[in-house]
């Protein structure tokens, strides 16, 4: 294996960090077309089994892209020679100029702030950290190490209804922007999910942090530049199914199934403020605004009113375009297999970036506010009022000062933040320990006017 020193100038070498589902099924198809600029050379993950299937998919996946296109044969076979597997993070980390982090939401910022104090740049997943506190120390960490960049990867923010919009946006197409309403979600049956994307001290929360954090970071990205999320009210986050099925097997849940907010956007620049309304579930069939609307990232609910006109997503292909003085206009968005294009563009920026030493346009201080975002949500929640983001930080800096700033204070923001779903569950356990009778309708707690208990 050649030293660090020796890597061959060019193009950066990318290490993958946590090679399952989402590596292999979305991340990995993304890297052949950038040879030139990137090429994957090692994978690592808890289990030696999953990153060497991962490095043969990837090979089998450079070996069809040869096929297909003969003059990058050459920069394929020294590609296919370079892929190693590691069973150490440490190893890797030597050997690679950027890691590409796809780890359970627990292990992100951890392996991204590894790779920092070596001068190695960091990609991270959607949600890149559980809690704020969590996000935060990664940032200390990149803040003392000057050139070192950090991306968050969530492919809402590159997905080509969102660029297409950002720009219409920018041009003043619909004004000052006053309200943004976006829906992100799958139905009750979903088979997408996994165990650990639903499980409190994992991911940090439910609905929420699996698909909210996708909801909130593309509304935010159609803010910028200036923009920033300041208040988040929660309007409902409930439970609403103790007990569902999870890859073909009963799961007892402990965190929020759907969850809605809206949150308070100001924009630094100008004054403006504008109200950012979401809604995100794993339970489906309920999606609300007054009727049944789909969450899906292409073809989900997505509209945004300003004071000039208004556009709202039609289909996965088409929006609507419409001026409050008259006219409309269908635009169509293009269409691509699967969500190919979006990981493909959000790699590019973090390839440009890094080549040009830039720092990206969505980077950890972004994921960051997103994720103080849903914190400031479940706390809106438990005390029934709007909570804003400092308000989120301090209470985050109360755990920092009494546990240390580590992982014992960030499991206990979560297990705090999600006590009353986690208490939901509980009862719903102790219902059917005593009767075979169905859990009661859902209702609101008392004490906290924003959440539904059970």
């Amino acid at each position: 294996m050649p030293s660090k020193d020796s890597r061959q100038p060019g193009y950066l070498k990318i290490g993958g960090v946590g090679t399952g589902r989402i590596f292999q099924h979305a991340h990995l198809p993304a890297y052949p077309p950038f040879l030139s600029q990137a090429r994957l050379v090692g994978f690592c993950d808890l289990s030696p089994e999953r990153a060497e299937a991962a490095r043969s998919k990837y090979e089998t996946l450079l070996r069809e892209r040869a096929e297909k296109h003969p003059e990058a044969a050459e920069a394929i076979r020294d590609n296919i020679r370079e892929l190693a597997v590691y069973a150490d993070l440490e190893a890797m980390l030597e050997q690679v100029d950027a890691v590409d982090v796809a780890t359970h939401a627990r292990s992100r910022m951890a392996v991204a702030a590894a790779a920092f104090e070596r001068g190695v740049h960091a990609m991270v997943e959607k949600p890149m950290a559980r809690t704020w506190s969590e996000a935060g120390r990664a940032a200390g960490i990149l803040e003392k190490h000057p050139g070192v960049l950090c991306q968050l990867n969530d492919d809402n923010i590159f997905d080509p209804k969102y660029r297409l919009i950002h720009g219409l946006l920018l041009r003043g197409e619909i004004g000052a922007v006053q309200l943004l309403s976006v829906i992100r979600g799958c139905p009750l049956e979903s088979d997408s999910l996994l165990p650990q994307e639903i499980t409190a001290l994992e991911n940090g929360g439910g609905a929420l942090m699996a698909y909210g954090s996708h909801g909130l970071a593309g509304a935010f990205s159609l803010f910028r530049p200036g923009g920033r999320p300041v208040k988040v009210e929660a309007l409902d986050i409930s439970l609403r199914h103790p007990v569902r099925t999870v890859k073909g097997k009963p799961f007892r849940m402990e965190v929020d199934d759907n969850a809605q907010l809206k949150v308070l956007m100001e924009n630094d620049e100008t004054g403006d403020w504008a109200t950012v309304f979401m809604e995100a579930t794993i339970c489906g069939g309920h999606i609300g605004l007054g009727r049944e609307k789909s969450g899906g990232q292409s073809s989900g609910y997505l509209e945004i009113v300003g004071d000039r006109g208004m556009i709202e997503t039609l289909d996965e292909s088409r929006f609507r375009l419409k001026y409050w003085n008259g006219g409309e206009e269908i635009i169509p968005v293009l269409q691509f297999p699967a969500e190919t294009i979006s990981f493909q563009t959000e790699m590019k920026s973090f390839f440009d970036a890094c080549r040009a030493g830039a720092e990206p346009g969505f980077g950890l201080a972004f994921g960051a506010d997103v994720i103080a975002a849903c914190g400031a949500a479940y706390l809106s929640a438990i005390r029934g009022a709007a909570v804003t983001l400092e308000e989120l930080k301090d209470y985050s800096r109360g755990f920092v000062a009494d546990r240390g700033d580590g992982a014992e204070a960030d499991d206990a923001i979560i297990l705090d933040l999600l006590r009353p779903y986690r208490e939901a569950g509980a009862l719903s356990r102790r219902r059917t320990a005593r009767s075979p009778r169905p859990t009661p309708p859902a209702r609101r707690s008392s004490g906290a006017p924003g959440i539904r208990t059970s």
